[in-house]
């Protein structure tokens, strides 16, 4: 018998669960109580990330990553012993933090705990070890590379850097190839043993102590030190331009069309993903409308911004077939032209909106996505409510302030467009676009 559809339900508000604060010794417990959830996600974040790292140990902070993983007593011991408690270790960098973590049952949180102090605080840094996963990252480095779209990101940084941003966050392949397990340990002394950082901690609380997590975490070290943030400075040259990455032979043709953007904090984040969103961030976007409904010339493109503590990056990417290379980044242009000049539909402002508030209950539905998000908010500096007030910030949106975001945020006379693809076969189409002046170079060059 045919089973009638039930009737949809109005929407419901979402307000994000209030996190407690614990401060323990030089570090905080910041912690959400979600009981039923007996699955408990640790995160210990050291905000200092690939940014602040010297120029002479670039990737310094992936490298110890991947060596942590080796665990107190050195190759690849960590894994196991979690498992034997039902724990599963999580390790990643990003530009403005360093971040461990592990996700446990409730009720073996206390076991998994201590050892992931142990690896935090006491890792073995066996230089067998150390040698072994920074070879395994040069050899990703290029495995990963072979990508066209990935070797565009990657070259985007020395388009629009100075500096730390210049080279990828692991490193590249000179500045990694450099790093010696001296300087690893160094680092690890100096930055993630003796400095406390946050514990974020999300689950069922029921039986945990978050003081004594704090303790066993934190142990004696010191509380965190403030980071001196300066906005980089750009490198010289000619803007908008066109840097070509050659890869000779190469059928399709990856891009990426960037400038930079204020750092997170000095941006109104609902308008500015709201018109990124409008712009390339959904399936009914005007760049995917474009590139890949009427012009048929991709299976998707898009954009989005890079937000970081001092500085951003905006960008539209896309990979298309090598002869339509030119037009479609003449196309990209004029879909952001346009987009400044005429603003945005009021279809396009609903599923904005929606985008933004209708989902949020699925989002945070899981102890590790509301984990991810006291990450964001630790990292970033952001308040216990920033997820209520960003969603009170997309239901405010109006055509007017969409259409303000457009021509305050998107500025493609400051671009920079990176294309990977056949140099002798696209030089001269992408000259004839008048951009900028274009220049070619090879891949291994980017990074010496």
């Amino acid at each position: 018998m045919p089973q009638t559809r039930p009737p949809l339900g109005a929407v419901a508000s979402y307000s994000f669960p209030k996190p407690q604060r614990v401060t323990v010794g030089g570090g905080t417990v910041v912690a959400i109580d979600v009981p039923g959830q007996r699955l408990v996600s640790l995160r210990l974040v050291h905000p200092h990330g690939g940014a602040v790292e010297p120029l002479d140990a670039m990737g310094v902070n992936v490298l110890t990553s991947e060596v942590l993983e080796d665990g107190p007593d050195g190759n690849s011991s960590l894994a196991p012993a979690l498992e034997r408690h039902g724990a599963e270790w999580m390790s990643r960098v990003n530009w403005d933090g360093f971040i461990t973590g592990l996700d446990a049952p409730a009720n073996r949180v206390n076991e998994a705990v201590r050892l992931f102090a142990d690896a935090v605080r006491r890792p073995a840094l066996n230089p067998d070890d150390v040698v072994r996963r920074r070879e395994h990252l040069l050899e990703r480095f290029w495995l990963e590379a072979a990508t066209a779209g990935t070797l565009a990101m990657r070259s985007l940084g020395g388009q629009l850097f100075t500096g730390r941003y210049a080279t990828p966050l692991g490193g590249g392949p000179v500045r990694l190839a450099d790093i010696t397990p001296e300087t690893v340990a160094s680092f690890h002394a100096e930055s993630i043993a003796s400095v406390a950082g946050t514990l974020v901690v999300v689950g069922d609380l029921d039986g945990i102590d978050l003081e004594e997590l704090g303790k066993t975490v934190f142990g004696d070290a010191a509380s965190v030190p403030e980071r001196e943030s300066s906005v980089p400075a750009p490198p010289p040259g000619e803007l908008p331009r066109i840097l070509i990455v050659d890869r000779p032979g190469s059928v399709q043709s990856a891009l990426v069309i960037a400038h930079r953007a204020p750092s997170r904090s000095q941006v109104d984040l609902p308008r500015a993903e709201g018109i990124s969103e409008v712009l390339g961030g959904m399936f009914t976007s005007r760049l995917n409308m474009e590139l890949r409904e009427r012009l048929g010339y991709t299976y998707g493109a898009g954009s989005r911004f890079d937000l970081r503590r001092d500085s951003g990056v905006f960008f539209m990417s896309t990979q298309v077939e090598a002869d339509t290379t030119a037009h479609s980044v003449t196309s990209s242009l004029e879909q952001v032209a346009e987009l400044r000049e005429s603003g945005v539909t009021e279809e396009e402002l609903t599923a904005v909106r929606e985008s933004n508030t209708v989902g949020l209950p699925v989002s945070y539905s899981t102890a590790r996505s509301l984990a991810g998000a006291l990450v964001d908010m630790v990292v970033h500096d952001l308040p216990d409510d920033h997820v209520d007030r960003n969603r009170a910030g997309y239901e405010r949106l109006t055509k007017e302030s969409l259409d303000s975001a457009a021509t305050e945020y998107l500025h493609p006379e400051e671009a920079v467009v990176v294309v990977v693809g056949d140099a002798d076969r696209l030089r001269q189409p992408l000259t004839d676009t008048g951009i900028g002046p274009v220049e070619v170079r090879d891949p291994e060059s980017l990074w010496s």
